[in-house]
């Protein structure tokens, strides 16, 4: 017994010695760790860091942006940081309208809980949304716009002096500023002008320039303004459909009017073409009848001078032949055919006709004829 209470009071010295090593190795630890929770602060790379002293002479917000890192932060001293990421402040009825067309409450709650996830993820710091703008026109009629802001913290420090830290600036600055601008610039058209989008476009350029100038005083700088949609007044929608629809049909007349026009000119131009195609053929006509008369007198002309010419010269070579046959050598000459013609009869080339026949030319070219008498020396002449 004695034994075994010795050996508990060893071991729980033991326990006790080692309890007290483990304190004195962890003190410092622990100081370390708090030491450096409360001392020290982070600005991450999407973060802007603005110091605030409580303590001391110079207390207030330090006139210094810090970037990304790790600050050492005294006692009374506070590292606070805000978003240097593109904020979106969104005017839109997304939401509602999603949420009018669910068929049930089961799909509504679907609704809200994609809205819910959405602006989750989006960060509600950077991304805010909230009722479309409703904007009354020149003319009296209400617009409901669908409009997006873009824009950045510029000046963390003069943000955090005008408004604190956290997101304040959202609800006490951004939110009113942006509806009082776009409201007012775009509420200087008429309800028509949205449709046009040269007007509508200069607008936002105008509402885009009103709202970088007062950003910018405060701090901010607006990177750009969108218009994603626009909406009219039904009783205002249907007296511009109305409106619209009489504009188009005394469109639609004048162009038909036009069109007109322009047919009656071109069935003239057609009736005067044809005019002028059927005189030119006239004209053609009588021009091709007068060159072919022309054409058949010339060669009847040349037919007549030529039958005249090949007259003149078959008489002229008969003259000339009869002359030849007058003289001695022609007589001559005749005697020859007649001898050669002999031949012919003797070697049975010429029939009995044939050869009566060319007796009878033959005496016709000697001058002498059936019957008849012989012609005298000085007309046959001597065949030597």
């Amino acid at each position: 017994m004695v034994q075994i209470n010795s050996a508990r009071q060893a071991v729980g010295k033991l326990t006790f010695r080692l309890r007290r090593l483990l304190l004195v190795l962890a003190s410092p630890l622990l100081l370390l760790c708090i030491l450096y929770m409360s001392c020290t602060a982070r600005v991450l790379p999407s973060e802007y860091g603005v110091m605030q002293r409580r303590l001391g002479t110079n207390s207030g917000i330090v006139d210094q942006a810090y970037g990304p890192g790790l600050y050492f932060v005294g006692p009374g001293t506070t590292l606070y940081t805000f978003p240097r990421t593109l904020h979106i402040l969104e005017a839109s009825n997304d939401r509602q309208e999603a949420e009018h067309k669910a068929p049930n409450p089961a799909v509504v709650r679907k609704v809200d809980a994609y809205f819910d996830d959405r602006m989750r993820l989006l960060g509600l710091d950077t991304h805010r949304t909230i009722d479309a703008l409703s904007v009354q026109t020149s003319d009296g009629y209400a617009v409901i716009a669908e409009v997006v802001l873009l824009y950045t913290v510029k000046d963390p420090v003069k943000v955090a002096k005008e408004f604190g830290f956290g997101t304040a600036y959202v609800d006490r600055f951004v939110i009113n500023t942006f509806r009082n601008g776009v409201v007012s610039t775009l509420g200087a058209m008429n309800a028509e002008a949205f449709f046009h989008e040269a007007l509508r476009v200069q607008a936002v350029k105008a509402a885009e320039d009103t709202l970088r100038e007062r950003f910018a005083a405060r701090g901010f700088e607006v990177e750009k303004l969108l218009v994603s949609g626009y909406s009219y007044a039904p009783n205002y929608e249907k007296s511009l459909h109305d409106k619209k629809v009489a504009v188009q049909l005394t469109e639609k007349n004048r162009k038909q009017s036009l069109v007109n026009e322009e047919r009656a000119k071109l069935q003239q131009f057609e009736s005067q073409g044809n005019a002028n195609i059927i005189i030119a053929e006239s004209e053609v006509a009588a021009q091709i009848s007068t060159l072919t008369s022309e054409a058949e007198l010339y060669a009847s002309q040349t037919r007549a001078a030529a039958d005249r010419d090949y007259g003149l010269a078959q008489a002229e070579a008969k003259r000339l032949k009869a002359d030849a046959l007058n003289i001695a050598g022609g007589r001559y000459v005749v005697a020859l055919e007649i001898a050669r013609m002999f031949d012919a009869v003797d070697r049975g080339v010429m029939t009995p006709e044939q050869y009566i026949s060319f007796i009878r030319q033959s005496w016709s070219l000697i001058g002498l004829s059936p019957g008849g008498p012989a012609p005298s020396g000085s007309q046959a002449g001597v065949l030597p």
